[in-house]
C-alpha cells in the first residue's frame, strides 16, 4: 500500500514541485539529483534512511513546503496506516517539559536544510512545546477541516440516496462513411467516471455508440424520468466534437444546447444542479507551448472534426465542464483515456473527500490539465461554464 501511495504521488508531481523537492533535499547526491525523477528521488531517500516503511515524516514535511495537496495524501496514508505524526522538539526539551516522548515519535530537524531555509529552523528551548505550530499541524487544520466549514443553507442539499442519475454517453466506434477514428481509450474514461460517481452515490448508466438521433432521444428519456427523490443529475459525453457540438456515431453534430435543454424543462430538477462533463474537441486549433520541432507521440489522439461556430447558452443551476476552450482540440491517450476526464476523476475523488465545492475542484482540474505538455509540445485548457446558484459539495464515501 505504501508503494502504491508513493507511485500515485509521482503521478501528480509537477516539474515545479520536483524542483522544489530537490532544493529542500539538497543534502542528497547532487549528481544524481540533477536529472532524477520523483521516483528516483524517493529511492535515494530510502538509501539514506530518510524514507522507510514507518518513516514518512521527512517526505511529508518536504511536500508541505511545495504542495499542500501532496502532503495531505501522505498524511492521510499515515493516518489510515496508524503511523503517528512526529513531535518537533530540540535536544533537552523533553526534560524541560517533562513530556513522555518516545524516540520513534521525535523528529530532529536536519541542520543543513535549516541553514538554507529558515522555515526549517528548529524551535528554541525557551518556547513551551504546546505553543509550537508545526507544519504537520498546519496541514491538518487547513486541509482536513472542512473547507471546510460550509454553511449548509448556502449549499445544494445532497442527502438523497441515490443522489441522482449519472448518464454516460460513450461513443467509441463511428460509421465508416464518416471517416472518423475509433476513439481508443474511451472505455478507460467510462470506467473512471463510473467508479467515481458510484462512490458519490449516483446511479450510473452507460449508453454506447449512439447515432445523433439516439443521443437526443436518450437525453429526452432521462429528462422524463422520476427525479423527485433525487438531488442532482449528471451527464458525461465522450465523443468527437466541434464548436458547441458533439458528434453522433453517424458523424452528425448535435448542439450541446439541445442536450441540456430537456433538463432545463424538467420540473423535478428545478432548483437542482445539472452537471454535464463533455470530452470532445471544440475546434481544430492546437494550443502551442512553442514552435513544434519534435515527432508526434502516437499514443495521443484528439476528438475533433469540422469547426462551426455555435453558442452554448444554459439556464439556471447548470454546470458544463468542457474538456477544452472553444476552437481547440482536446487530447485522449489511446490506452489510459483522455487527459481531461482522468484528471477530473482524480480531482473529484480528492476534493469531494475533503468537502470541497465543485468550482474549487474544477479549478484544480484546469491547473493540472494545463500544466501537461502533449503532442508536438501542445497544451490543453479546460473550461467550466456554470449558472449554479449555490455551492455544490458532492458526497463521497
Amino acid at each position: 500500500m505504501r508503494r502504491k501511495m508513493l507511485y500515485e504521488l509521482s503521478e501528480n508531481v509537477t516539474d515545479e514541485n520536483l524542483r522544489d523537492i530537490k532544493f529542500l533535499l539538497h543534502n542528497l547526491p547532487k549528481a544524481k539529483m540533477a536529472s532524477a525523477t520523483f521516483l528516483e528521488v524517493l529511492a535515494e531517500m530510502e538509501k539514506t534512511e530518510m524514507l522507510g516503511k514507518d518513516n514518512l515524516d521527512e517526505l511529508e514535511n518536504v511536500l508541505s513546503k511545495c504542495s499542500k495537496e501532496l502532503a495531505y495524501r501522505v498524511q492521510k496514508f499515515k493516518k489510515a496506516s496508524g503511523i503517528k505524526n512526529p513531535v518537533y522538539i530540540t535536544p533537552g526539551q523533553q526534560e524541560e517539559n517533562h513530556l513522555p516522548v518516545q524516540p520513534q515519535d521525535v523528529f530532529m530537524p536536519n541542520m543543513s536544510i535549516a541553514e538554507t531555509n529558515p522555515e526549517f529552523s528548529p524551535v528554541t528551548s525557551s518556547l513551551p512545546i504546546e505553543s509550537m505550530d508545526t507544519d504537520s499541524e498546519k496541514l491538518q487544520a487547513s486541509e482536513t477541516s472542512p473547507a471546510n466549514e460550509i454553511d449548509v443553507d448556502d449549499c445544494y442539499p445532497m442527502t438523497q440516496r441515490p443522489v441522482g442519475y449519472c448518464l454516460i454517453i460513450n461513443n467509441h466506434i463511428f460509421h465508416p462513411s464518416t471517416n472518423l477514428r475509433e476513439r481508443k481509450g474511451t472505455h478507460a474514461d467510462k470506467d473512471s467516471l463510473t467508479e467515481v460517481f458510484q462512490r458519490m452515490h449516483f446511479k450510473v448508466e452507460e449508453r454506447r455508440d449512439l447515432l445523433s438521433s439516439d443521443m437526443l432521444e436518450t437525453v429526452k428519456e432521462f429528462s422524463e424520468r422520476d427525479h423527485s427523490k433525487m438531488d442532482a443529475f449528471v451527464c458525461c459525453i465522450l465523443s468527437h466534437g466541434e464548436k458547441g457540438t458533439v458528434l453522433g456515431t453517424d458523424g452528425i453534430p448535435v448542439p450541446i444546447r439541445d442536450l441540456t435543454k430537456p433538463f432545463a424543462c424538467c420540473k423535478m430538477l428545478t432548483g437542482k444542479p445539472k452537471l454535464f462533463f463533455i470530452q470532445a474537441c471544440q475546434g481544430n486549433n492546437l494550443q502551442k507551448v512553442w514552435d513544434e520541432d519534435g515527432t508526434e507521440d502516437d499514443q495521443f489522439e484528439y476528438d475533433a472534426e469540422r469547426a462551426v461556430l455555435r453558442s452554448v447558452p444554459i439556464e439556471a443551476d447548470f454546470l458544463i465542464g468542457m474538456a477544452t476552450v472553444e476552437s481547440y482540440k482536446s487530447f485522449r491517450h489511446i490506452k489510459t483515456g483522455s487527459i481531461f476526464i482522468q484528471e477530473l476523476c482524480k480531482c473529484l475523488q480528492l476534493g469531494c473527500s475533503r468537502n470541497e465545492d465543485i468550482l474549487s475542484i474544477l479549478t484544480r482540474v484546469n491547473s493540472r490539465v494545463s500544466a501537461k505538455e502533449l503532442n508536438f509540445y501542445c497544451k490543453q485548457m479546460p473550461e467550466p461554464r456554470y449558472t449554479l446558484t449555490k455551492k455544490l459539495v458532492l458526497p463521497m464515501d
